[in-house]
Formats: C-alpha cells, sequence, structure tokens
C-alpha cells in the first residue's frame, strides 16, 4: 500500500509489495475521484489562448467545454477539445465525437505532445504558487470521500494525470492507495486496459474491477480477468447500447 507518511504526518510514499487480495480495484482519478473539471478548464485554456481575450461568450464557450469534456483522454487532449469549440463557434461545425475524431487525426504528435508539456507546467505552476487555490479547483468526489477512512490495499490509481498532481491531491485529501500509475506508465504500456493486464500479471492476481468515467478507457480492456464499470458521476457518457455496468456499490 502507499502510505503518505513523516513523523506522523503523511508525506512520502512507501510502497508495500505485497498483496493478500484475490481482486484489485483499478481507478481512474479526474472525475472519479477528483472533479478537476474547473482546474482542467482553467489551465487549458490558458496554455491554448494565452492571456489573450476568448472571442466568444466565455459563459457559453466554459459550458460547452464542460459539456464535452468526456470526450478528453489525455491531457493533450484538452487541444483537439478546444479546436472543437472554436471551429463550432467561428464556423458552425457539429460538436461531438465524430468531428472530435476527425480533429484528433489531423493534428500531428509533436502538437499535441508541445501542448500536453505545457499543460503540465502550468498546472506545476498553479501547484507551486498558491496550493490552496489550486486545490480549490480539483474538488473530491463523494466517491473520493468515501476512500478517505478506508483500508486502500486494493486500489490501484490509472490515470493520465501527471504523477506529481496526482500523489499532491491524494495527499491533501489523505487517501492512501497501494500503488499510482500516471500518465507516464500509460503512455509506456500504450492504453489503460494493458497496464492493468500487467498488473495482474506481476501480482499474481486473478482479477480486477476497473472504473473510469471514459468509455474509451474501458474499451482498451481485452483481458476476461478484467471487469469494467462506468463511472456515470463522471464526465463521460455511456453507451446508449449495450452499456458498461454502472460503479455504483462496488467497493
Amino acid at each position: 500500500m502507499e502510505l503518505f507518511k513523516k513523523g506522523g504526518r503523511y508525506n512520502k510514499i512507501i510502497v508495500i509489495k505485497n498483496n493478500k487480495y484475490s481482486r484489485i480495484i483499478a481507478l481512474d482519478f479526474d472525475g472519479v475521484v477528483i472533479d478537476s473539471i474547473e482546474e482542467c478548464y482553467q489551465v487549458s485554456k490558458e496554455v491554448y489562448y494565452g492571456f489573450n481575450q476568448i472571442d466568444f461568450d466565455e459563459v457559453l464557450y466554459k459550458n460547452l467545454f464542460f459539456e464535452y469534456r468526456g470526450l478528453v483522454g489525455p491531457a493533450h487532449e484538452y487541444l483537439i477539445l478546444h479546436q472543437l469549440l472554436n471551429n463550432h463557434l467561428f464556423h458552425d461545425t457539429g460538436l461531438g465525437k465524430e468531428n472530435y475524431e476527425i480533429l484528433k487525426n489531423k493534428i500531428d504528435t509533436a502538437t499535441l505532445d508541445r501542448f500536453e508539456f505545457l499543460f503540465f507546467s502550468k498546472r506545476t505552476y498553479y501547484q507551486k504558487t498558491n496550493f490552496l487555490k489550486w486545490v480549490e479547483l480539483n474538488p473530491i468526489t463523494d466517491f473520493g470521500n468515501y476512500l478517505i477512512p478506508r483500508n486502500n490495499e486494493d486500489i490501484y490509481i490509472v490515470t493520465t494525470k501527471n504523477r506529481f498532481a496526482t500523489e499532491a491531491l491524494l495527499k491533501h485529501y489523505k487517501i492512501s492507495v497501494r500503488e499510482i500509475f500516471a500518465n507516464d506508465e500509460i503512455k509506456t504500456f500504450g492504453t489503460k486496459g494493458k497496464l492493468i493486464s500487467n498488473i495482474l500479471d506481476r501480482e499474481s492476481i486473478d482479477q480486477a474491477y476497473f472504473i473510469d468515467d471514459s468509455i474509451s478507457h474501458l474499451e482498451t480492456v481485452d483481458d476476461n480477468r478484467i471487469k469494467c464499470f462506468f463511472a456515470d458521476w463522471g464526465y463521460g457518457k455511456n453507451r446508449d447500447s449495450i452499456p458498461f455496468e454502472l460503479a455504483r456499490n462496488i467497493l
């Protein structure tokens, strides 16, 4: 289990490797444990527009961002979402997954990587300059509150959020988990599904429950040992046909 501990206070990660559980739980972070949508809007908007004034009614723009946030996977995809909203408001193009995927295929990897680097850098700046204000942009969800008193030795965080921010928020809300797999680890394995399969192999565990609010992440699973659950309190939308089972009363 990962504990933040230093002289009776939580602040250093210690990993205990033995695992007595026959089933683990892999949790997404943003939208599931933490409601980070306000922070993601502020940070991604500043990276995309700089300090320039948005050319649209910002209330409308922000509402659209919140409505379509569920399309975004890794942080670099906020670039795609902002471009989608721009195209819609400037040229009246459609919103939704189809147009989102068209844009996603048009933007080169180097541009996406650069945006992600700037996004994480700006987030780190927010953390370091006014930590408490940054935390206010990342309130805990009701589900996250349930984790605070729980023994979470069976919990693995699997998130496309950067590690520094994930650890800082877990520490602040005093949530201990067994292990954290963040954006860099997911990139190494290619998908969340492959990463969770690797955890099962490594720990010699028979089953995992995977809870995420992104259908696209749940659909990366190709392993009968992993049972997927949709977090309907998060940002994404469940499928109308053959929806994933809802992640209620799982813990």
